[in-house]
């Protein structure tokens, strides 16, 4: 403390403090005279000696200035970058820097401006200045502007090439599936719109009717009471579904076991065993109990074995397996016409079968992770695909192109199901909504906030498609009205969570299935 305390003046003080400076000043100058006589060396290590005297601080803030330079810079060419407006380009761009193409809660516009920062931050400003058009910039910080300039002259050569088409060859019994189903296709497309034109005159003609109709059908569905529970199986029912013509019905269980029921009784037919692991998917023949005979193949059903099972209603052992698929299966159906089979499995594909060989004849792949849903237009034409990526795409059976692509779920898909009229699908989600999807707009039509859980199934009234069914993992069926998707019915029962959930051809009987084992 006595160092720091001063009585009187500090004249004398402050003169020692200089004179130690003078002498300091005089032995640097020295230093530098003493560093040689060539100028260009002395010119270069002069800078160089003074920066090594500077002190900690000075250092630190000359490196600061120098940052901010660098940076006005960057800002400087990053306002001069072409950026593409395309959201696909966009995305493109993203990936060859090794970015993620999305963000939480991130739009087109904030995606773009993103990626001028990505691009900004991978510019070399000891490269020439050249004009980069179509965004095209190196991500290597010791490409030169020689590089840069080839690689806008590819630009054009690489947009053509990306347009391509890419065509994988496939067998001839593909082929001429392919032919068959656009024949086929087309009869029930001309059908379909011949009933519908039909119906539209009719409604027409007599507006009150549909009123009085829809009237009707809320009134109807609104007395629907649970007639019975019936106890499954051992372990949690997992998949139900109505023959056609409804006198039986079908229930697949984590047991591994297919059991039919008789309806209206619900009294057991007979066990179908044959899988190793629990029943993730079932369907009917479309002529199932009614043209097809009981010894050919009616029922086909799906595992997490990763195999695909044909049934018989004369026997309780299979008549024919699917096997192919890496990862377990997740959803099973039969074509319109019954001749093929689509199975949906967890290895990110899925795959077109012939009912009668038990060939495969497509492996089709596209989705970015694993495959729960897939449903068949009623015509045939098309095929519907959602899994745990949250998109949905259509695929033309009839040329094997991927026709429409459709997003707006923020959470893995779960469900599909196609109206009988063609042109909506509905996709249920982890997000706890039901998207309607306008086929012939392209886009989300409605979104139905249906449960406060994720939904398990969704199902469009037989033939006529005024309503809609979603089953829930909060335990609870609900029926929706397709003419405003107001709610018309809620059903409680189950104590578990409901996993599916099916209606009978005539609408008269509901069935679920959930995880108190019970359907």
């Amino acid at each position: 403390m006595k160092d720091h305390i001063h009585f009187g003046s500090l004249e004398h003080a402050e003169r020692d403090r200089l004179a130690k400076l003078e002498e300091e000043t005089k032995k640097k100058l020295e230093k530098l005279k003493s560093m040689g006589a060539d100028a260009s060396r002395s010119s270069a290590a002069e800078p160089a000696a003074e920066a090594q005297e500077l002190s900690v601080s000075s250092q630190s803030a000359i490196a600061r200035q120098q940052e901010l330079k660098a940076n006005i810079a960057k800002r400087k060419r990053a306002r001069e970058l072409a950026v593409p407006t395309n959201d696909n380009a966009v995305k493109l761009k993203l990936r060859e820097f090794g970015e993620p193409i999305c963000l939480f809660a991130e739009g087109a516009p904030e995606r773009r401006e993103r990626l001028r920062d990505v691009m900004a931050a991978n510019l070399n400003l000891d490269d020439v200045e050249v004009e980069l058009r179509g965004a095209e910039v190196a991500k290597d910080p010791s490409a030169n502007s020689m590089s840069l300039l080839k690689h806008v002259r590819k630009d054009k050569t690489d947009d053509s090439k990306k347009s391509d088409l890419f065509y994988t060859e496939g067998p001839a019994a593909l082929k001429d599936a392919r032919s068959w189903i656009a024949s086929y296709s087309l009869g029930r497309a001309v059908q379909r719109l011949g009933d519908e034109r039909a119906e539209t005159e009719r409604r027409c003609g007599d507006p009150t009717s549909e009123v009085s109709a829809y009237k009707s059908l809320e009134h109807y569905l609104g007395a629907v009471e649970n007639q019975l529970s019936n106890f499954g199986d051992d372990r949690p029912v997992s998949f139900i579904a109505f023959s056609p013509g409804s006198k039986m019905c079908a229930t697949g269980s984590w047991s591994s076991v297919i059991k039919l029921w008789n309806i209206p009784s619900c009294s057991a037919i007979t066990t179908l065993r044959g899988h190793t692991e629990r029943i993730s998917g079932l369907a009917w023949h479309p002529a199932a109990n009614s043209t097809q005979s009981v010894s050919e193949v009616n029922l086909v059903s799906g595992g997490c074995d990763g195999v695909a099972r044909l049934w018989s209603l004369q026997s309780s052992r299979a008549v024919g397996e699917l096997v192919g698929h890496a990862g377990r299966l997740s959803r099973v159906a039969f074509h319109p016409s019954g001749r093929f089979v689509g199975t949906a499995s967890f290895d990110t594909s899925w795959r077109l079968w012939d009912a009668e060989t038990c060939q495969e004849l497509l492996l089709q792949e596209g989705h970015t992770r694993a495959l729960y849903a897939i449903a068949f237009h009623p015509d045939g034409s098309l095929v519907a695909t959602a899994g745990l990526d949250a998109v949905v795409r259509v695929w033309d059976l009839r040329s094997g192109k991927s026709v429409q692509t459709v997003q707006g779920h923020v959470k893995q898909i779960l469900a599909l199901d196609f109206a009988p009229n063609g042109t909506m699908l509905a996709s249920g989600s982890d997000d706890h909504t039901i998207r309607l999807w306008d086929l012939r707009k392209k886009k989300s039509a409605y979104v139905i906030p249906a449960h406060s859980s994720l939904i398990s199934h969704v199902r469009f009234q037989p033939n006529h498609g005024r309503f809609l069914l979603s089953t829930s993992y909060d335990n609870k069926v609900k029926l929706w009205s397709t003419r405003d998707y107001s709610l018309m019915k809620t059903m409680e029962g189950h104590e578990g969570r409901v996993m599916c959930g099916d209606i009978s051809d005539d609408g008269q009987y509901f069935a679920t299935a959930a995880m108190d084992h019970t359907w």
